[in-house]
């Protein structure tokens, strides 16, 4: 990315040749190396469950430093060629400032083991001084670790990435591996499977889609996979005609976005089949726009293409509903009993005790947290939840990101992290508009942190990635239509 478009040093690092985005030879070998690498990243978490295992988790942790040496090359390159530090740069203080508390706060653990009866047990000695704190460092390193991974592979796409054919490759790799697990998923779960991978592994929780133990972590995944179908359906429907792209595949993401909504009912998802549903929604009256505008400007009624969507949509309902009416019935079902209770009750039941219980151990640490990871170990010592049988539920995630972070990582922590993603975004705001690929990209980063208002997305690592990859993706998509136009 360049500080100054208009002078010559700097502007072949974009392009250097404003009609075909060519790059120079080293530029391209970069450019590669960080979309091979981001690639590699998110395929092999999405089919490592998600990324839940520990394998998985240690792979993505040592695989996402790479981004170092990477970043650092690209750098260098440009130093080389004397354009100047990447501008993208900037936008990593947050970062810089957030690893620094969590390292601080891993020197200060508030939490010890002690021996309890003949057990083994953590428990609550208190900070030693005010300021961030730890009730569990190793945890807190680890997840450190993994999210600097994940953020820094990413955020390569940013600084090395020239050419936007590039992007539009990786989004075309994603969006065929979601449709892949997709399609795996929906065969798995009509063969009725035991367990992941056709029931060869065994999942903890019985509700799980595809490689995703957790069927409303595959909603929060497909969502994204759903945006990046979209964006490239509608790309390459405005684009199509135009010369060297012979073979446009339009088709593909027609199938691939039809295929990721039919998933989501199977799956078993409300939350994800309300997420996707908005963007479906959202592409269908872009569209009905596009073509009411293009027909009123040649003088032809609007009035059929509303008819052929009408019916278009209702074929689709109904042949999704066919494929998994049993277990879309059953959600129906557990959906009115849930909402019965709710009426009786006048409130959410456990998920409102659990939201309390959380605001208060938010309250206890208020600027710092109690630490990166530290939630599973530290909300027991909050949670008034019994059971009828008498026994205390256990929770590992809060239900919803926003408060679990503010728990983990108090008010200064979650300002960061805000930054971290705001800083890249306002950015590509100050250039203007964005297009309609970034759009939908946006769009569907922007339904998960909602979505995270009462749900858990972020818990998983395949969604992580995918939230990271479409904003730089976006951005970086944008600076390089603006720089090229």
């Amino acid at each position: 990315m360049t500080q100054h478009r208009s002078t010559s040093s700097a502007a072949p690092l974009l392009v250097a040749n404003p009609h075909d985005e060519g790059h120079g030879w080293h530029a391209g070998r970069l450019e590669l190396l960080a979309v091979v690498h981001v690639a590699i990243l998110l395929v092999f978490t999405a089919w490592d469950f998600g990324g839940e295992t520990d394998f998985a988790r240690l792979a993505i942790s040592w695989w996402g430093l790479l981004a170092v040496p990477i970043a650092g090359l690209v750098c260098l390159r440009r130093l080389e060629r004397r354009d100047g530090m990447p501008v993208a740069l900037r936008w990593l203080w947050p970062l810089l400032v957030f690893d620094g508390l969590v390292l601080l706060s891993t020197l200060n653990p508030s939490f010890s083991y002690a021996i309890i009866g003949s057990a083994r047990a953590l428990v609550h000695t208190g900070a030693k001084a005010k300021g961030p704190s730890s009730a569990l460092p190793a945890a807190s390193l680890q997840h450190l670790w993994q999210f600097n991974a994940i953020y820094l592979s990413c955020f390569n796409l940013a600084i090395a990435v020239v050419r936007r054919r590039v992007l539009r490759a990786l989004l075309l790799i994603l969006t065929a591996n979601a449709l892949a697990l997709a399609v795996m998923g929906t065969f798995q779960k009509l063969a009725n499977a035991t367990g992941l991978y056709f029931g060869l592994q065994p999942s903890p929780n019985t509700e799980f889609f595809a490689t995703f133990i957790y069927h409303n972590h595959w909603g929060a995944y497909v969502t994204l996979g759903t945006a990046m179908a979209l964006g490239l359906l509608f790309h390459h429907a405005r684009h199509g005609g135009e010369s060297g792209e012979r073979h446009s595949p339009l088709f593909f993401g027609l199938v691939a976005t039809l295929f990721l909504a039919a998933a989501v009912p199977l799956s078993t998802s409300r939350s994800g089949a309300l997420l996707v549903s908005a963007l479906l929604v959202g592409a269908l009256v872009h569209w009905l726009r596009h073509v009411s505008r293009v027909r009123r400007a040649a003088g032809r009624a609007t009035g059929p293409p509303l008819v052929l969507a009408g019916v278009v949509v209702a074929l689709c309902l109904a042949g999704i509903y066919l494929l998994g009416r049993p277990l879309i019935n059953q959600r129906v079902a557990t959906t009115r009993r849930q909402l019965d209770t709710i009426r009786l009750r006048g409130d959410l039941g456990n998920r409102t005790q659990l939201y309390a219980d959380t605001w208060r151990m938010a309250c206890a640490q208020p600027w710092f947290g109690w630490g990166l990871g530290a939630y599973p170990v530290v909300f027991p010592t909050f949670n008034q939840q019994v059971s009828v049988e008498g026994w205390v539920p256990f929770y590992r995630d809060a239900h919803s990101d926003w408060l679990q972070m503010l728990a983990e990582v108090g008010v200064v922590g979650t300002i960061l992290i805000g930054l971290i993603a705001a800083l890249p975004l306002a950015a590509a705001v100050r250039l203007g508009p964005p297009g309609v690929l970034p759009t939908y990209l946006l769009a569907g980063c922007g339904l998960l942190v909602l979505y995270a208002l009462v749900e858990f997305p972020f818990a998983n690592p395949a969604v992580v990635e995918g939230f990271w990859c479409c904003l730089f993706t976006a951005v970086r998509y944008h600076k390089l239509t603006v720089a090229n136009a």
